[in-house]
């Protein structure tokens, strides 16, 4: 057996994940959960120099000492000028942080396996820009960006997810290092965002069955359809069904009443999926589901605690998906 000298690096390691650990249940016990809008006042933002603010500082002393060893006016001058640039830096990068307000922090629902996208909102009420401007989760940082003077900007954290549920993202952080790397100014924000993933849809998916409408009709039977009324628009409704002619004439948004068989029923039954393990029969119900809005058809969802009623369009789509994200008991983790 070939002998490995060990790693004498991993003792640090383990000490640093300690070290990390405790501060972030300091930091919480400090300031406890935030609500947004948030503005980041000094007493929650947090300053140490970068390795390379260390070095500037080892020189500087070092510079400090030869000059004092030589009694060289210049080198004095010189010290001096380097220490003042440095707290010039340090008061700047401090105050890149301070004052900013955080409006949102937001993310899309995804399918599991994507990528989700944690976005940062940030309102710049000084008349100052701030400048490389980073949002991370962890180890996960973002693109710098700059949000200009009295004005917002965005930052957006790009993160996998695991599996299907509800992703919680505890804590979100917010760093700069402007100016000149000599100092890194951080924050934590303690949001509790949570991400929607729907399941993956199956790609082996078989053909979806009849089943059985509520009025005895099956799935797909088409008949006449009569118009009986309008109603005010609800999000969701097909373009299909809005009253346009009535829009041209009264700029108000209506959509028709429809009595009749016109429009297909059809029913995404858990209990008509394949068999197998839950997550691979909801993949598969995804897979109808998103069939079914493609195909423009009218669409509900039976699952095993709840019904969702047939509807239309990309709105109905995602509360369907998102029902099958929130099946069963254990759908909440954490992401980071």
């Amino acid at each position: 057996m070939r002998w490995r000298f060990p790693d004498w690096r991993a003792p640090f390691r383990r000490l640093r994940a300690a070290g990390s650990s405790r501060l972030s249940r300091w930091v919480k016990r400090r300031q406890g959960d935030d609500r947004l809008p948030l503005t980041l006042r000094s007493k929650r933002i947090y300053i140490l120099p970068t390795s390379v603010g260390v070095t500037f500082g080892i020189v500087c002393l070092a510079m400090l000492l030869g000059s004092m060893n030589y009694n060289n006016s210049m080198g004095f001058a010189l010290t001096f000028l380097l220490v003042a640039i440095g707290f010039v830096a340090m008061h700047r990068c401090h105050q890149n942080l301070s004052g900013l307000r955080v409006l949102a922090a937001t993310s899309e629902p995804v399918f599991a396996g994507d990528v989700t996208e944690i976005q940062v909102q940030l309102e710049n009420t000084g008349q100052s820009e701030r400048l490389d401007i980073e949002a991370y989760v962890g180890a996960t940082s973002s693109p710098a960006n700059d949000v200009p003077a009295a004005g917002t900007a965005s930052v957006t954290v790009r993160l996998p997810t695991v599996r299907r549920g509800h992703a919680l993202v505890e804590r979100v952080g917010l760093r700069t290092q402007f100016p000149m790397s000599l100092l890194n100014t951080w924050t934590w924000m303690h949001l509790s965002t949570r991400c929607i993933v729907w399941p993956k849809p199956a790609t082996d998916a078989p053909v979806r069955p009849d089943t059985p409408s509520p009025t005895g009709q099956q799935s797909g039977q088409r008949g006449d359809e009569d118009l009986v009324g309008l109603r005010d628009y609800q999000e969701g409704d097909s373009p299909k069904l809005i009253a346009w002619k009535t829009l041209a004439r009264s700029d108000q948004l209506k959509s028709r009443r429809m009595a009749g068989g016109g429009s297909a029923t059809t029913w995404v039954d858990f209990n008509f999926a394949p068999p197998g393990d839950l997550e691979y029969r909801l993949s598969v119900l995804a897979r109808w589901i998103i069939d079914a809005e493609k195909a423009n058809e009218n669409f509900g969802l039976r699952l095993p605690d709840q019904e969702i009623s047939p509807n239309q369009g990309r709105v109905h789509r995602d509360r369907c998906l998102d029902a099958l994200a929130a099946m069963g008991s254990d759908v909440e983790y954490r992401l980071a």
